[in-house]
């Protein structure tokens, strides 16, 4: 299910990205990159306190003005941890050995505002700044062994805030590298667990469509 709503967002981005444009500096840009995340509050001290390696980011940008961008943002986060065997009470009259991991998935969709420096439109490093906000799709899961113990699927509001760059080392603007880091503010709210808060960084690609 997972990969389906990945290759959705995907198709819809690219869709949205291919409308012919006349001016230039109207362009649509596509962004892709791996995601690496870092747990932050309730989420470390409650959850899964290892940071993900398992993740990818992506945006769709339309360019206002040489230095106002609005689109989208969307990609996908994988959590897991496994913790050392010990005794679980299961309810009041009965106990279990065994070991417990949490598996959680987060996928952000969000509407997203960039913000370049005016100085940077004929530069080959261009920083940013950006905004997101949106909603949160979190798939959590937890297991006693083989056994699974809990689970719960559920859509929450979150933002994005975040600083990066982008270089071209080409001749022309209609690719690059985009590299960068955020701060993701994520209410959970369930389980125990408060947040889902995260810092992330990431490095991928930018394409310039027409």
């Amino acid at each position: 299910m997972k990969t389906r709503l990945f290759i959705l967002f995907i198709i819809f981005g690219l869709g949205f990205g291919i409308h012919p444009l006349q001016a230039q500096e109207h362009s649509v840009r596509l962004n892709l990159g791996y995601n690496y995340s870092f747990p932050l509050g309730t989420m470390k001290s409650d959850l899964i306190s290892h940071s993900s390696p398992r993740g990818f980011a992506g945006s769709i940008g339309y360019n206002l003005t040489p230095q106002w961008a609005v689109g989208a943002e969307f990609g996908f986060q994988d959590y897991y941890q496994k913790y050392p065997r010990q005794v679980y009470n299961t309810n009041k009259a009965q106990q279990i050995s065994g070991v417990m991991s949490n598996s959680v998935q987060v996928i952000p969709i969000m509407a997203r505002v960039e913000y370049s420096p005016l100085l940077a439109e004929n530069s080959k490093i261009r920083p940013y700044a950006s905004l997101a906000a949106g909603i949160n799709m979190v798939d959590f899961n937890q297991y006693l062994g083989m056994f699974k113990n809990q689970g719960r699927t559920s859509v929450n509001f979150g933002f994005h805030t975040g600083l990066g760059l982008r270089a071209i080392p080409g001749k022309t603007d209609k690719w690059g590298i985009d590299v960068g880091g955020d701060y993701s503010y994520a209410p959970y709210n369930k389980l125990g667990v408060k947040n889902l808060d995260n810092v992330n960084v990431h490095a991928g690609i930018f394409i310039r469509l027409q």
